[in-house]
This record gives structure tokens, C-alpha cells and sequence, in this order.
């Protein structure tokens, strides 16, 4: 029997050799709240920062006076190794070519370049819950509509440092934004992001962030409106 895919590709079941497809929530994305504060979204984590990202990078100036790209990997949720993930060599020769399509030949010219750039790994942060707020640390509860999530741990699971942190608190700073502050609780595990995956490929100097939001991959996820135009004002200062 041949079947007409939403695709426009006519197909029988015998003709299919192999497939790449996942199943996906088809509610639309709503708000919801007195104000409409909210937003209830499936894939937020990490949509949510492709678009603040995009968004950002796109609203900015045309007149930079370096290189800035947003890269979206593909596999981050289930460990980014692959040809295409994080773990790839995919973001390391793109970076190549383009110092030596713009470098003057010297040998140590991409390192130099690597050694004056700065990444900002934008994923999502956990935002205290009303019922477990015995979760976090009782100073670094993130809460939803606060800001942009500056996100730190010692063992690395998040790659930001001194250095990186004070610079993008500085960014929120010239944005008129209060960034907000998340360490996992001393005694629970920490999940992780790609930034250190990259910062541990590359040696580029690398901050963790994220828009707060509850219910973290579950189908449906929640947010704060508000939060989504803060980390664009934020992006665009880092852009700029």
C-alpha cells in the first residue's frame, strides 16, 4: 500500500531501507497566568536558547569587530558523541578554516585566536520548585522570571570559572539585567551541559548559563516570558 507522506513523497512500506524519526509532542505552545507570565512549550530545553541566541545574534549591528556564530549541535541530551554532536570535531575545523581564510599565514594563528575568544554555553537551568525547594542550596534558588542563571560547579560539570562569570556579570550588567546564581546541592549529583566538552576540546575561556524553568524534559516544560527577552539583551551585548 503506498502512502503519501506529509513529506509529499509517495512511498510503500517495502521501499523504506532504513529511518531517523522520533515521536513528538503536537500541542501547540500556550501562556498561561494572570498576565500570561508563562509559557508551556514541549523541547524549551534547548529551544528556548537556540531562539534567545538567534534572536540575538541577528538583531545585533553588522559592523563587529570580530568573528561571532551561534553553533546548535544536534545529540546534546544524550551525550553529544557523534559525527555531528559536541563531542565532534565538527566546531574545532570550522574554526580552522575560518582563521585560515582570514589569518595571514602565521602557524599559531588559530591559537592565538582561540586564546581571545570567549563561548557562552546557553542551555537551561533548574528553577526552584514551591514543593521541593529543599532541592537547592538554600542561596542559589533560581526563580522564574529572575533572569539569566549564571551556573557554577566545582567538579566541572559546568565549565564556568572566576574569569568567565565576571564576564558575563558584566554583560548583564551593561544589559540592566540582575543575573541570578545555581549550585547543585552539595550532597545530589549535577548534570552537565557541552560547555565543558567544548571548553576541554578547544581551551577557550567559557561561561554556563541558562533561562530558568521547572519541569525540565518532560514533555511539557514551563518558563517566564520575561526571562526569554533578558538573555536576548544579554546575548546582544555579548554579540556586540
Amino acid at each position: 500500500m503506498e502512502e503519501l507522506g506529509r513529506a509529499g513523497v509517495k512511498a510503500a512500506a517495502d521501499d523504506l531501507l532504513g529511518y531517523d524519526l522520533c515521536l513528538y509532542d503536537l500541542q501547540p505552545s500556550t501562556r498561561s497566568g494572570l498576565h500570561g507570565e508563562f509559557l508551556h512549550a514541549p523541547r524549551l530545553d534547548n529551544l528556548a536558547s537556540c531562539h534567545t541566541g538567534l534572536t540575538a545574534l541577528l538583531s545585533g549591528t553588522d559592523k563587529r569587530e570580530a568573528t561571532v556564530g551561534v553553533v546548535l549541535y544536534d545529540h546534546e541530551e544524550c551525550g553529544s558523541r557523534s559525527a555531528q554532536g559536541a563531542a565532534s570535531p565538527f566546531l574545532r575545523d570550522l574554526l580552522e578554516r575560518i582563521v585560515q581564510g582570514h589569518s595571514d599565514g602565521r602557524a599559531d594563528a588559530f591559537h592565538r585566536a582561540i586564546r581571545r575568544s570567549f563561548l557562552v554555553s546557553a542551555d537551561m537551568a533548574h528553577a526552584v520548585h514551591p514543593n521541593y525547594s529543599s532541592m537547592h542550596e538554600p542561596r542559589h534558588q533560581p526563580q522564574l522570571g529572575g533572569g539569566p542563571v549564571i551556573k557554577s560547579n566545582v567538579n566541572q560539570s559546568y565549565a564556568t570559572d572566576g574569569e568567565s562569570w565576571a564576564h558575563f556579570a558584566a554583560l548583564c550588567k551593561e544589559a540592566g539585567v540582575t543575573p541570578q546564581h545555581f549550585v547543585t546541592r552539595t550532597d545530589l549529583g549535577c548534570g552537565s551541559t557541552i560547555g565543558p566538552i567544548t571548553a576541554g576540546q578547544l581551551g577557550i575561556r567559557t561561561v554556563d548559563v541558562g533561562n530558568p524553568m521547572l519541569s525540565m524534559h518532560s514533555i511539557r516544560e514551563l518558563a517566564a516570558a520575561s526571562d526569554v527577552a533578558r538573555m536576548v539583551a544579554v546575548l546582544t551585548r555579548f554579540f556586540a
